[in-house]
């Protein structure tokens, strides 16, 4: 079955320490998500909806509200360039009922809150989310019974992210996960740099950091336009780091950011075009 996910001023930088991590999915049962994340109207508003959105979003990756003893597994079985870039991923559970139907839940960057897209579907032997089409309730596929799910994401942005869930039908079981199927990342020397588009227009950046030394005092250097900042950020004990930028430049509605985050050995740098 083909499962296809269609595209729709001064430098603030958020981090968040895992164990500040307050915002989270469980408040999906008290709140909805335009509850926790209104539309902001003032500066105070915006770096709030920007903390939330990263607490949010990194919780969602690192699934810290996925059922205990889950996993997921995605395999990309394949990627075009032809006209512009498509991506297909096989999804397996790892941990998860079989005896039960799942509801897929999507959440792209372009809606404010997460929507169900598909239900009724079953995992395979190995976990292999599929259509087995057998009953009513099962999601049918065109291709027949037991068909494996291609979630394919066409045209995505750059550095775009996808938020999705797996949740059974008795809510009993739920699987988050993440996928950046069109990725900014570059490396140097062992060290990585991702720059993570967490709303249309670059907004609102995710910036991740990964093989620095533990505990390493690094330097985030942003240029965009004449405005140069070099702001000391430290990597966590395996030697990562987490934030997030707002890119724009006050009087500017389109511009090209260039993110470096230096460390003793290594520099790796990304570039991005944010707004309009």
């Amino acid at each position: 079955m083909l499962l296809t996910h269609p595209r729709r001023s001064n430098l603030v930088l958020c981090f968040l320490p895992l164990l500040l991590l307050a915002i989270s999915v469980p408040a999906m049962a008290q709140q909805t998500f335009r509850d926790l994340l209104p539309e902001p109207r003032t500066p105070d508003e915006l770096s709030d909806y920007q903390r939330k959105l990263l607490a949010i979003t990194l919780d969602w990756i690192r699934g810290v509200e996925s059922t205990p003893g889950t996993s997921v597994n995605l395999r990309e079985i394949m990627r075009t360039n032809d006209g512009g870039i498509a991506v297909q991923y096989h999804v397996f559970l790892k941990g998860a009922p079989k005896d039960q139907l799942y509801n897929l839940l999507t959440w792209p960057i372009t809606e404010v809150e997460p929507s169900r897209t598909v239900d009724g579907l079953r995992l395979a032997n190995d976990g292999l989310v599929m259509c087995a089409g057998r009953t009513p309730e099962e999601c049918q596929s065109p291709l027949g019974k037991d068909d494996p799910v291609e979630f394919t994401f066409s045209f995505p942005g750059k550095g775009e992210i996808i938020r999705e869930a797996l949740i059974s039908a008795d809510n009993r079981t739920r699987i988050f996960f993440a996928v950046v199927p069109n990725p900014l990342l570059n490396k140097d020397k062992g060290c990585s740099l991702e720059a993570v588009r967490l709303t249309p227009q670059f907004e609102i950046t995710m910036i991740r950091g990964k093989g620095y030394k533990p505990n390493e005092t690094l330097h985030f250097i942003y240029k965009s336009y004449d405005e140069i900042h070099d702001i000391p950020v430290n990597a966590d004990s395996n030697g990562e780091l987490v934030f997030s930028v707002s890119p724009f430049i006050k009087g500017k509605y389109t511009g090209t950011g260039e993110a470096k985050l230096k460390g003793a050995n290594c520099a790796p740098a990304v570039s991005f075009n944010w707004g309009k």
